[in-house]
C-alpha cells in the first residue's frame, strides 16, 4: 500500500469514527428530551389501595378505573416530579420543586415517590387515580400544598395538567372524598384558580379536569397551590395527573391520548 491509498483510509476511518460519534451524540441528545417515568424513584407494586381496570369505575370502589392517560413521551415533554428529578434543569423523570420539601405537603410528608398519591402515611402510596381515570405521571399531595417550579432550564411554552381529587379517598371520606381548589401563578402572577373540586358529587366520581395555559417567555417560576376549598383540609387528598411542560419541539407533534378539556355535568362549587 502507498503512502497516498494509506494516508486516504486513515482520513476516511477518521471521517466514519467522527460520523460515527455524532450519530451517538445526536441519539443520546434525542433519548435525553423523552419523558422517562422508569427514571423516576417509583413505588413498587400495585400500592396500599390498589388500582384496577374495571369495564365501568363506580364511586363505591376505590381506585377503580375505566380510562388511562400514559406518560407522553413526545420529544420536548418535561413532566413535574418531587424526587426523581432534578432542577433548575430537568433530567430525564422530570422537573422538581425549587421550595422546601416542607411545603410540598399540608399533611403526611414528607413526599416520597414520584408518580403517586399522599396515602395515609409514608408507607401507603398509591398510583393516581382521578375520578376513574388512571394517570401514569403525576404528583399527588395533601392540601395545602404549595410547589415552585424554577423555569429557567428550558424554553416552556405550555403547562397542562389534570386535576381533582384522588379515588383512593372516596366516596366515604369526609362525605365526598375531600375537596380542593388548585391556584397556578407565574411570577407571581395568578393565571388560573379553578373552582372546588369534590371527589364525589350526588354519588358519582367527578371527572378530572384539566387545566391548560401559555407560558410568557423569560417566566422565571411556577407557583402551584392544591387548597382546602374553604372547609379545612380534612381528607384533602390532592393530584395532579399527567403534569407536565411543552418545549415548542412537543407542541409540534399532537399527543397519543388525552381527554377532553370540557369538564362535565358533574362540576360544582362549594
Amino acid at each position: 500500500m502507498n503512502f497516498v491509498n494509506m494516508f486516504t483510509e486513515l482520513n476516511s476511518g477518521k471521517r466514519i469514527g467522527r460520523f460515527a460519534f455524532i450519530i451517538m451524540f445526536i441519539i443520546g441528545a434525542v433519548f435525553n428530551v423523552y419523558a422517562a417515568k422508569e427514571d423516576c424513584t417509583n413505588i413498587d407494586g400495585d400500592g396500599a389501595v390498589p388500582i384496577q381496570e374495571v369495564a365501568e369505575e363506580g364511586a363505591a370502589v376505590k381506585n377503580d378505573y375505566d380510562e388511562v392517560v400514559e406518560e407522553d413521551d413526545r420529544k420536548g415533554v418535561v413532566y413535574l416530579s418531587v424526587i426523581g428529578g432534578s432542577q433548575p434543569e430537568p433530567n430525564a423523570c422530570g422537573l422538581n420543586p425549587k421550595n422546601p420539601a416542607g411545603e410540598w405537603t399540608g399533611w403526611g410528608g414528607p413526599l416520597n415517590f414520584d408518580n403517586v398519591t399522599i396515602g395515609e402515611g409514608a408507607t401507603t402510596r398509591n398510583h393516581i387515580v382521578i375520578g376513574g381515570t388512571y394517570f401514569e405521571r403525576g404528583v399527588g399531595a395533601h392540601s395545602i400544598a404549595t410547589l415552585v417550579y424554577d423555569l429557567t432550564g428550558d424554553n416552556y411554552r405550555r403547562f397542562e395538567a389534570y386535576v381533582g381529587m384522588s379515588d383512593e379517598k372516596d366516596p366515604t371520606g369526609c362525605n365526598h372524598g375531600g375537596t380542593s381548589n388548585f391556584t397556578f401563578s407565574i411570577d407571581g402572577t395568578e393565571i388560573v384558580a379553578t373552582d372546588t373540586f369534590a371527589g364525589t358529587v350526588g354519588g358519582e366520581n367527578v371527572d378530572p379536569f384539566k387545566v391548560e395555559f401559555d407560558i410568557p417567555a423569560n417566566a422565571s417560576e411556577l407557583t402551584i397551590v392544591m387548597g382546602d376549598g374553604g372547609d379545612g383540609n380534612g381528607c384533602d387528598h390532592s393530584a395532579m395527573g399527567d403534569a407536565k411542560l411543552l418545549t415548542a419541539q412537543a407542541l409540534a407533534i399532537e399527543p397519543a391520548n388525552k381527554l377532553p378539556t370540557i369538564w362535565g355535568h358533574l362540576k360544582a362549587s362549594y
